[in-house]
């Protein structure tokens, strides 16, 4: 009697020996049928080499439901639903009214984990065969407990896998886009700022927006951001001069009459420093400190309660100020001999009247900066329009200014103190040319020359396209609104943007690619 060939279920065709019985047959091939227990070390080696085709399944699933917005949306209602239904008291359910798709919905979902989890053989296959998605199952449940244990939300990120994806591509994405930042910043002439900038107003939305846009297209003026500029200049010295006038308040109550000493001697020195012998070396400082000291001795001739006070040698400072600010810059044995009379008066308060010193120094450090300010961003009266333009638009391209570290600061803190951002208008006018800016509008034919001899008009266009400020900022500003649009819809439904819903709903059959 010949051997039997027969095909078994999942094992092929199987010789069986002529001395089998049929009975002993059947019983083989059933064990043969049996799912075999797979070893701990089994599960391990599977999961590894499934799990790139796991994670390209996984993100397939969140693609395709991501394309279903309104497919995906009903989805999570219906087995948000259904789920409600199937904990409700049944007497409940009905007299508000059973709605059995959202329930089948629900079980659907629920049979979906029985299958993948029913038993443990059944874990182990989805372990071995789907560990991206075991991952994902995982890190939907402590999410939902982190609820109670706000620790399990932090152990959820760490396990799923589309979140770690999400952090190496994202620190990724940075890393490009530091690069194509500064890269396209160079392409164009305008500068990485005005990108990072132009990318904030899309993302940003409101005033920023607005500056951003009426700049690039053209529709604001030129010397709107000059103005803006000056203004909060003005902001920061009226806010110096309230908090002057608030610190004075204390002062003006401290009746202290203060020793004019000090202020002798700073005289007695600066004269000293005009005279030789009794002769006089430089007539303009001789002249100002004669002045000065004729001031400084009628001041001590008057009633010490109330002109040797700390507020009545303020005020004695500020007359010896005006004679100094009317000294030319260019008589500086002058201006350097009054210049230690008045530093001697403020010193003299300061010394010996310690709440002067605090209001001092406040309004110190803010006319510094300041004077500052408007020395480096030529915002000062006597500066020209042309030339603050051109200093405050020089922000946007920090590889032409080697003190430009310095100006952004200052630009900065006008902008902080002063109340009314100006960046997103200097980019919009550094970003509102078609053609590239300074040296790059020379190299921008013969680089697309050369993309062209590598890939043809294809390759020159896009090489036309990344030197022109106008292009690059449009899609800059366009990045920042899809960012924002974004935001925007994952913080109004958060469960319905989670990767893993979508996930979960499209393997469980609730929702199907478009």
């Amino acid at each position: 009697m010949a051997d039997q060939i027969i095909d078994v279920p999942n094992q092929g065709q199987i010789r069986f020996p002529a001395s089998m019985s049929d009975a002993e047959i059947v019983a083989a091939i059933q064990k043969m049928s049996q799912p075999q227990s797979m070893s701990a070390g089994d599960v391990a080696r599977q999961a590894v080499s499934n799990f790139p085709a796991s994670m390209s399944n996984m993100i397939g699933g969140v693609y395709q439901a991501v394309t279903s917005p309104i497919q995906t949306g009903k989805a999570v209602l219906d087995v948000a639903a259904g789920g409600l239904q199937n904990i409700l008291p049944e007497s409940l359910v009905n007299a508000v009214g059973r709605d059995q798709a959202s329930i089948d919905a629900a079980n659907k979902v629920g049979q979906f984990y029985v299958q993948r989890y029913g038993s443990v053989e059944n874990a182990k296959k989805t372990i071995a065969n789907d560990p991206a998605g075991f991952m994902a199952d995982i890190s939907t449940i402590l999410t939902g407990g982190s609820t109670v244990a706000p620790k399990l939300g932090v152990a959820a990120s760490f396990v799923d896998p589309l979140s770690l994806a999400g952090k190496v591509t994202a620190a990724t994405a940075k890393g490009l886009t530091k690069l194509s930042g500064e890269a396209l910043g160079l392409t164009t002439g305008a500068g990485s700022e005005a990108l990072k900038q132009a990318y904030r107003a899309g993302k940003e939305g409101g005033d920023t927006s607005q500056q951003f846009r009426e700049n690039i297209t053209g529709r604001a003026s030129i010397t709107d951001v000059l103005d803006t500029a000056k203004q909060n200049l003005s902001n920061i010295n009226q806010a110096k001069q309230a908090e002057y006038r608030s610190g004075m308040v204390n002062i003006k109550n401290d009746k202290s009459v203060l020793d004019f000493a000090g202020i002798d001697k700073a005289i007695n020195d600066a004269t000293n420093k005009t005279t030789y012998k009794g002769k006089v070396v430089n007539e303009r400082a001789a002249s100002e400190l004669n002045d000065v000291n004729k001031i400084v001795n009628d001041w001590k001739a008057q009633n010490p309660a109330e002109y040797h006070t700390p507020e009545g040698l303020d005020a004695l400072k500020k007359r010896v100020g005006d004679v100094l600010e009317g000294i030319p810059y260019e008589q500086k044995t002058a201006r350097n001999a009054v210049g230690q009379v008045y530093n001697s008066i403020k010193s003299e308060i300061t010394k010996q009247a310690p709440t002067y010193a605090n209001v001092m120094k406040q309004y110190s450090e803010s006319s510094d900066l300041i004077k500052e300010i408007e020395r480096s961003l030529s915002l000062g009266n006597k500066a020209a329009a042309d030339t603050g333009i051109r200093k405050l638009q020089s922000l946007m391209r920090n590889n032409v200014n080697t003190n430009y570290g310095q100006r952004t600061n200052l630009a900065q803190q006008l902008v902080q103190q002063g109340g009314q951002d100006i960046f997103p208008a200097l980019a919009g006018q550094a970003l509102s040319e078609v053609t590239p800016r300074g040296l790059q509008r020379a190299t921008a034919i013969p680089q697309s020359l050369g993309a062209f001899s590598l890939g043809g008009i294809p390759a020159a266009a896009a090489s036309l396209l990344a030197s022109s400020p106008r292009v690059v900022g449009e899609s800059a500003y366009g990045l920042g609104l899809l960012g924002r649009g974004l935001d925007t819809a994952s913080k109004a439904a958060p469960l319905a943007f989670d990767p893993r819903t979508y996930n979960l709903l499209y393997q469980s059959g609730q929702i199907k690619g478009q």
